[in-house]
């Protein structure tokens, strides 16, 4: 049965992972956009989308994905043959790989999910299993599989060493301590997608061991959403500078702030380039 509409599921199920990746690429590049996958503290695109994880040598993996999907539409319309299916089944069990390995970065780092981005992948492994019933075991033997899933692990361990090896490291800790010192604080949230951005631009591990990160999203563990209110806070991320009471001296507009500008209103220099 499978075999016999192929081609009709591959053309709908890469329709499908189309419309997931464009609307990530979307949400990736848009500068005020919200999801509405963004659904609590658990479940959030934005998070996940604007992460330092989300890019892979600076390209995001939601373009990537449109590639992808683009490329199997291509083929299941003008270029359909067993051949052809076997190539796209391989590449497919080999993006699976980093695919995974993404979904490891979402539970055991960011600490929530992004649906689009599952649900892209519950796409891909139908693809896997239509185009194998497709080919069927002669054309496509264990061998073969073997060969593909040794692939998707390299591919996944590639994609590992490119994250261990992005962002800024350690190179702006001196600049943070300088701005923590000056009573410079960020009131943000853990699921807002511009202070995901923020603490990238400065570095994650680094920002929230040297940045005072106030969080005023309700939703959120560990809020103080009445200070925020307090503050006056409308949009996160807000950095403000504080005296020792707590008192404001100084406003940035709500938003990413470019680190010149935070530079330039601190007095904290930042490092040579």
């Amino acid at each position: 049965m499978i075999k016999k509409y192929a081609r009709i599921l591959l053309i709908l199920l890469a329709i499908t992972g189309i419309g997931f990746m464009s609307y990530l690429t979307y949400l990736h590049f848009a500068p005020d956009s919200s999801s509405f996958c963004d659904v609590g503290e658990k479940l959030s695109c934005s998070t996940v989308n604007t992460s330092q994880y989300s890019k892979v040598m600076g390209i995001p993996f939601s373009i990537l994905g449109v590639l992808y999907f683009t490329g199997v539409l291509g083929m299941a319309i003008f270029q359909y043959n067993k051949k052809n299916l076997k190539y796209f089944l391989i590449a497919t069990i080999v993006f699976l790989g980093p695919s995974f390995y993404l979904t490891g970065i979402e539970l055991f780092v960011l600490d929530t999910i992004c649906l689009f981005c599952e649900g892209s992948k519950l796409v891909m492994l139908a693809i896997v299993g239509v185009s194998w019933a497709a080919v069927g075991k002669k054309e496509f033997p264990m061998n073969v599989f073997v060969v593909a899933l040794i692939g998707a692990i390299l591919a996944g361990g590639f994609t590992f060493l490119m994250h261990a090896n992005q962002g800024p490291g350690d190179k702006y800790i001196e600049f943070m301590e300088c701005l923590d010192e000056k009573g410079f604080v960020m009131y943000g949230s853990e699921t807002c997608q511009y202070c995901a951005k923020q603490r990238a631009v400065l570095g994650e591990e680094a920002f929230e061991e040297h940045i005072e990160e106030i969080e005023c999203d309700p939703r959120n563990p560990g809020n103080v959403a009445e200070l925020c209110i307090e503050k006056n806070i409308e949009a996160t991320p807000t950095w403000i500078q504080e005296d020792e009471d707590g008192n404001e001296l100084y406003r940035f507009p709500a938003g990413v702030q470019k680190l010149e500008k935070l530079s330039e209103v601190s007095g904290c220099e930042l490092p040579e380039e």
